[in-house]
């Protein structure tokens, strides 16, 4: 599988799924009013803490499958982890949606703080995101696995496709059928039911024909990668708690109306948090075959280029986002209230997505070594100091104290997490590392925003798409002078000049 493809095809997908939510999710706004794009901001936040429940296993399932792939052996062997997999997920699953069915009127009368809808409305969301969770869910054991086999093109395909059914379907539901957030969640279980359906059906063409197994689980392949996904689902629960914390907080803490602005103003920080996914998924598998062949040289030389690339895009977008937030608001919901109140919210969040999309590599190399033990030491000490930190400056500052919080954390992680890493699992190449890969594309970001700020731009005389054409402009200036500092992406640029 070519990487350049894969990368690509993740980019042009992440692109195709950021740009239908910046089109789709104001006029989600718009149409179900502030209360009712809350419970969109509940479910996001839900099924990122029932993730907890993936116990590691998907990632697991990810890197066995590209292990094999790089042998060329124990595809039976896989086949009877997969089916273990499954049938643990099926149960787990079916369990929670029950639950979360059964807890939705609790959910609604004691823990939100629910304005401007009837609390059955708000029941019935409640519960029909715990039967949409456990399809999820269950999809995500499927994709995980063609991740592994670096099928990211066709996987970035039927994403788009679905993300049209959901993001398009629902909205021709709410602008010409009905304004009713129930039927909305309606639609979007079917959709949901029909990407668990594409993508079992695609991963297991992966399988040779005379592969088969039973119905059972096989404890014996569970065995062989519980020490490993035992680390990684402690991560998880870390992750988790790091990440949404602050936001279990505040759905209790805010009106359901500021917190559906607050979901807005942090699923745009996730967005440009997206952009580090698709190269994180094209390259963590291709790290983990290189150093199964013994190629370690290799994967270090694609470690770095990656964090280059990384490195050109993130701080392009994450400077445009911090520099400008209350114009990027505007022109993107319409709604001067959300950018009024959203905009310190936003600037903090996106500084800190943009450290953490730079910290996620320190995690791609313990991955692929398959060594994470270092990564739950670190990650334990942060979620030890964040958690009473996020507490009190969510009851004492609200959405303010969250972003405020999350961006220092992330600093002080950046400081400390690498250097140790590095230590461990790449002796020598640190110093190289800030200095030769990351610094010089920093230090450019930030003289270029420099001067651009001396430059009065009249965005209070622009409309919303003169103000999103003006910050693209300047966002795609800063990236291609980015592209030109750093040397491993003026290796590519020449390349293609010269073929």
């Amino acid at each position: 599988m070519s990487l350049k493809k894969n990368t690509v095809t993740n980019y042009v997908g992440q692109f195709y799924l950021i740009g239908i939510g910046i089109v789709v999710l104001p006029l989600y706004l718009h149409y179900l009013g502030a209360a009712a794009f809350g419970l969109i901001g509940l479910f996001a936040m839900l099924q990122a803490w029932l993730k907890i429940l993936d116990m590691g296993l998907t990632p697991t399932l990810s890197r066995q499958v590209a292990y094999a792939r790089g042998k060329n052996t124990d595809f039976l062997e896989l086949l009877k982890l997969l089916r273990s997999l499954e049938l643990i997920f099926l149960s787990t699953g079916v369990l929670v949606a029950l639950i979360i069915v059964f807890a939705s009127s609790w959910i609604a009368h004691s823990w939100l703080k629910v304005d401007g809808l009837p609390y059955h409305t708000v029941s019935v969301c409640i519960a029909l995101m715990g039967v949409m969770f456990g399809l999820r869910w269950f999809s995500d054991l499927y994709n995980s696995g063609i991740q592994g086999l670096e099928q990211q093109a066709w996987l970035n395909m039927v994403n788009m496709g679905i993300a049209t059914l959901q993001y398009g379907g629902g909205l021709i539901i709410l602008k010409w059928v009905t304004h009713n957030p129930i039927v909305f969640f309606e639609y979007q279980v079917g959709i949901s039911a029909l990407f668990l359906l594409i993508l079992g059906a695609k991963f297991y063409r992966f399988f040779p024909v005379d592969c088969k197994v039973g119905l059972d689980i096989s404890w014996s392949a569970i065995k062989k990668v519980l020490s490993f996904s035992g680390s990684l689902s402690y991560l998880v629960v870390i992750w988790i708690v790091v990440t949404q914390f602050g936001q279990l907080l505040l759905s209790h803490i805010l009106p359901l109306s500021e917190y559906g602005y607050f979901s807005l103003i942090t699923s745009l920080a996730g967005g440009v948090m997206q952009l580090a996914n698709p190269l994180g998924q094209a390259i963590l598998p291709r790290m983990t075959r290189l150093l199964s062949q013994g190629d370690e040289q290799g994967m270090l030389a694609l470690y770095r280029g990656a964090t280059q690339f990384m490195c050109v895009i993130m701080f392009s977008t994450v400077g445009i986002v911090a520099l400008f937030p209350g114009q990027l608001l505007f022109a993107w919901t319409g709604n001067s209230m959300v950018a009024e109140w959203g905009a310190r919210i936003l600037f903090w969040y996106i500084l800190g997505n943009g450290i953490l999309s730079v910290l996620a590599f320190q995690y791609y190399l313990q991955f692929a070594h398959g060594k994470l033990g270092l990564h739950v030491i670190l990650n334990t000490i942060v979620v030890l100091v964040f958690i009473p930190t996020v507490s009190f400056a969510a009851y004492h500052f609200g959405a303010y104290g969250t972003a405020l919080t999350w961006f220092g954390v992330q600093a002080i992680s950046f400081l400390l997490c690498p250097l140790i890493v590095h230590r461990v699992f790449a002796p020598g190449i640190h110093i190289s590392w800030v200095f030769k890969d990351i610094l010089p594309i920093f230090i450019t970001t930030v003289v270029l925003f420099f001067v651009l700020m001396q430059i009065p731009i009249p965005f209070d005389d622009f409309n919303r798409m003169e103000i999103f054409i003006a910050l693209a402009v300047l966002g795609l200036l800063v990236l291609l002078v980015n592209g030109l500092v750093s040397s491993r992406c003026r290796q590519v640029f020449l390349k293609m000049i010269y073929c």
